[in-house]
């Protein structure tokens, strides 16, 4: 299957979207939340089950909704605030795929639990999707999407911890 999601332009994020199908995924317990961080492709889905709530941001091309990409989003469920940041940085080649091999290396050297998931797609290997838990008080966690064909590198990261 051909991905589409081929450019930041593409890309929608979505707090309320459905769960979609997913590739792999991690899952991780942090105090009373539970995170699933979702690989869904060249996109990536974060569900985190709050004992307010569900929680949940989604980044994906969706064929029903306009691309949208915000650099900041918050949201908030009972006693829990999200915070969602956004980056979309072009590079040059030789940074974006010393990026990649970084992350990819990364992930390969990781033992224990996995807080790294990295996923490539289509025919150029330098096409990946990683999602990678960072804290877990507060609950923390970083997606990269690169896309080589345009040089384009995007970056989020999330937080979900309790209202103060």
């Amino acid at each position: 299957m051909p991905y589409i999601d081929v450019s930041a332009a593409s890309l929608t994020f979505r707090p309320d979207a459905p769960s979609m199908p997913v590739l792999d995924q991690m899952d991780r317990d942090a105090g009373p939340l539970r995170l699933s961080l979702r690989l869904l492709g060249a996109s990536h889905q974060a569900v985190v089950a709050t004992p307010d709530g569900l929680i949940s941001e989604t980044l994906a091309y969706r064929s029903d909704l306009g691309p949208d990409l915000p650099e900041a989003f918050t949201q908030r469920v009972g006693a829990w605030r999200h915070r969602y940041e956004c980056t979309v940085e072009t590079l040059a080649v030789p940074e974006l795929r010393r990026r990649v091999r970084a992350l990819r290396d990364r992930a390969v050297l990781r033992t224990g639990e996995p807080d790294l998931l990295v996923g490539v797609f289509g025919a150029d290997p330098d096409a990946l999707t990683a999602l990678e838990i960072t804290g877990t008080a507060p609950l923390s966690w970083r997606t990269v999407h690169t896309y080589p064909q345009y040089g384009e590198v995007v970056t989020t990261t999330s937080t979900v911890a309790t209202v103060s």
